[in-house]
């Protein structure tokens, strides 16, 4: 019995009048029955069809009703046996109630008494496999919530994607997040337990077939034989479905002995589909809210480059320097959307700068740069109170610590410095070497990197500037776009042959 299917009802009794007796008391019910006056035959049906209740003898000649429960509880884990005895003792109630019989029933009994036990224990068993384990969605929902803003998409789905293979117990599951507009993948998570079964699910996949508004589960069942035993292969396809469009697919592939993919099951594909659904909507309207945000912030940035002649396009150009090294380096989506928002704010703090001080074409007094050094300090005050631009804070407070310690603000030293504002440190004077200054016209290509080789282990981590040079060789800087005109990065072999010739 599954979905509201007819039951799969087997009766065993030795005697053929009994078992006809009672296929006579079941013909007004819609379920499945068939009958075995022969043991050995029982045993067989059993073990090689769906089967949802058994009522069967106790004793029957050389064979129990104990070898037909064990059967039964083996090919068919929530399987329901009733068995039936005309010596009833107390201690045989108990034994096989305790072995995992459903009921026990004395002959003679009434046929509505029968009738009875058959219903509760049908009903019994529609309750065990419609009752999601309540525990293991409280806590997928749990890790999930907790995961929508602060990890990225990819990690949501790979939740999603467990929890469907230990619930459903499937062979195969892919979780798809796609373009509403376009049905192309933004972000796929599979989990398969062979490499074919790759190769079914993207076959298989409802995602080109579906029609906005009209997105319902499709379910396609085919027989199969697997490991020499008939087996039924059940492919679901469930919708992620976000105000009539689609957003997504859970594809899910299980092979059975028995087609016996219950209602409580697809409720849990329901329901992950459902959390999915909430979570992309969610992250995407907090990804709008943060842009919002960053816009609005980014605006105060330019109001200040805007002060500053010389500094216009630095905050665009350093981002994306450092993008590039974040990428080089494996930076996920949402520690590269956090970079985006630190470089954009890193010198926001400039905004308590007095002009004066911002464009004075000489070198600066003592108490000048003490005033210029307080930036960082500024700009986290102006942020703290947006939580949004929290991840902004290592940026802002770190860009010009230096790795041996003697930067500012704080006098951190290594990798005490957060990653964040030593991979800007690197970004950010690079840039500004290159670009023209109040002081100073923009210095060369060749004096730039220079610059950051001299300091590697002083004023920048090691690492990052060879991270940096690696970059500059595969040719991902367009400094045309960027600086106005081209560079002969083959000059960067000099520099680096020059730094490792022997003092």
């Amino acid at each position: 019995m599954s979905n509201g299917q007819p039951a799969n009802i087997v009766v065993v009794d030795d005697e053929q009048y009994i078992c006809n007796i009672i296929i006579e008391a079941l013909s007004s019910e819609t379920h499945n029955v068939v009958s075995f006056c022969e043991p050995a035959q029982a045993l067989e049906h059993i073990e090689n069809n769906p089967v949802d209740l058994v009522l069967t003898d106790l004793v029957m000649g050389e064979f129990t009703g104990m070898q037909i429960l064990e059967t039964t509880l083996a090919a068919h884990k929530d399987g329901i046996v009733i068995l039936m005895t005309a010596h009833p003792t107390v201690q045989t109630a108990i034994s096989v109630l305790k072995k995992g019989a459903y009921d026990f029933l004395v002959k003679p009994f009434k046929l509505d008494i029968l009738k009875a036990a058959i219903e509760r224990g049908l009903a019994h068993q529609r309750i065990i496999r419609d009752v999601v384990n309540l525990q293991g969605q409280v806590e997928f929902l749990k890790v999930a919530n907790a995961s929508v803003v602060e990890e990225n998409m990819t990690s949501f789905l790979k939740l999603v994607v467990e929890s469907c293979k230990k619930e459903l117990l499937a062979q195969a599951v892919s979780v798809t997040e796609l373009d509403p507009d376009t049905r192309e993948v933004i972000t796929e998570v599979c989990d398969c337990e062979r490499e074919e079964d790759l190769e079914v699910l993207a076959t298989e996949s409802g995602r080109v077939a579906f029609a906005d508004r009209e997105c319902k589960p499709v379910i396609r069942r085919e027989q199969i034989e697997q490991d020499g035993q008939p087996s039924t292969k059940v492919f679901i396809s469930q919708p992620i479905v976000i105000h009539g469009k689609l957003h997504g697919v859970i594809d899910v592939l299980i092979v059975r002995r028995f087609d016996e993919v219950t209602r409580g099951q697809l409720d849990v594909l329901t329901i992950l589909s459902s959390s999915a659904a909430s979570t992309i909507a969610n992250r995407r309207l907090y990804r709008e809210l943060q842009r919002s945000y960053l816009e609005a912030i980014r605006g105060l940035a330019n109001a200040i480059e805007a002060r500053d002649e010389y500094t216009a396009g630095h905050t665009d150009r350093v981002c994306r320097l450092a993008d590039l090294i974040a990428r080089e380096l494996g930076w996920n989506e949402n520690r590269l959307n956090n970079l985006v928002m630190g470089c954009t704010l890193h010198d926001i703090g400039k905004i308590g700068v007095p002009d004066s001080i911002l464009n004075k074409p000489g070198p600066l007094t003592d108490d000048e740069r003490s005033k210029m050094q307080k930036h960082p300090e500024v700009g986290l005050r102006i942020i703290s109170e947006f939580e949004l631009c929290r991840p902004a804070i290592p940026y802002i407070m770190a860009h010009h610590e230096w790795f041996d310690g003697n930067g500012y603000p704080g006098g951190l030293v290594g990798e005490d410095i957060p990653i964040e504002g030593r991979l800007l440190a690197v970004a950010d004077t690079f840039d500004a070497i290159m670009s023209d200054r109040p002081y100073r016209k923009g210095r060369s290509f060749m004096t730039a990197v220079s610059e950051l080789v001299t300091y590697k282990g002083t004023q920048f981590d090691p690492q990052l500037v060879d991270t940096f040079l690696e970059v500059i060789k595969q040719g991902k800087i367009n400094f045309k776009d960027m600086y106005g005109h081209d560079e002969d990065i083959s000059q960067l072999e000099q520099v680096l042959a020059t730094e490792m010739a022997p003092g």
